[in-house]
């Protein structure tokens, strides 16, 4: 487990597709604030959400805003602070995308999203999935002079083990404990 912290920071940004006034509501619920405090969020100044969280309870509160539909930014704890780039506090409504209840991975946490943002779409119901291209065909072996045996049968005798001769050892003896086995007296 990794033991590094994060601050989770947030400065007004919402995700695409959602509603102000709808993220607002949502981020009054989740964190329970009254109306003056939420809109004290959306004045486009970080605000650090959660300060020194560890890794577990950053990704849960990324998640919960992510389902609440507001983007907040993670840091490192001692991490260099990046210079915020100028942008508005609010996505407008006519650059929003349909919000159809996809879901998307925030770490290892599912959760409700705008859907995958890669260069994939998804098909229309009972289109033609085929890109019009087949695999070839795999090279079937020629397998006719094979056979196979009845189940239970031994497919192979086993040749028996010569039998190992046993060394006579009767001219050997056991010196007693302590005697000088070098031969010099």
């Amino acid at each position: 487990m990794t033991d590094k912290r994060f601050h989770i920071i947030f400065q007004g940004r919402i995700d695409q597709g959602a509603s102000p006034e709808a993220v607002r509501e949502n981020l009054g619920r989740l964190f329970r604030m009254d109306a003056a405090r939420v809109e004290a969020l959306f004045s486009g100044q970080r605000v650090v959400i959660k300060r020194d969280a560890d890794q577990a309870t950053m990704m849960k509160f990324r998640a919960a805003m992510k389902q609440a539909g507001a983007l907040c930014e993670v840091e490192e704890v001692g991490a260099p602070v990046p210079p915020a780039p100028p942008q508005a506090a609010e996505v407008p409504p006519a650059a929003a995308a349909p919000r159809g209840g996809e879901l998307e991975t925030v770490g290892t946490i599912r959760t409700g999203g705008t859907g995958f943002s890669g260069p994939f779409d998804v098909a229309a119901a009972g289109s033609e999935l085929s890109s019009g291209t087949t695999a070839p065909s795999a090279v079937v072996p020629d397998i006719s002079h094979l056979s196979m045996a009845p189940a239970g049968t031994d497919l192979e005798e086993l040749p028996r083990a010569a039998a190992v001769p046993v060394p006579d050892l009767s001219h050997l003896s056991v010196a007693p404990a302590g005697a000088d086995l070098s031969g010099d007296d």
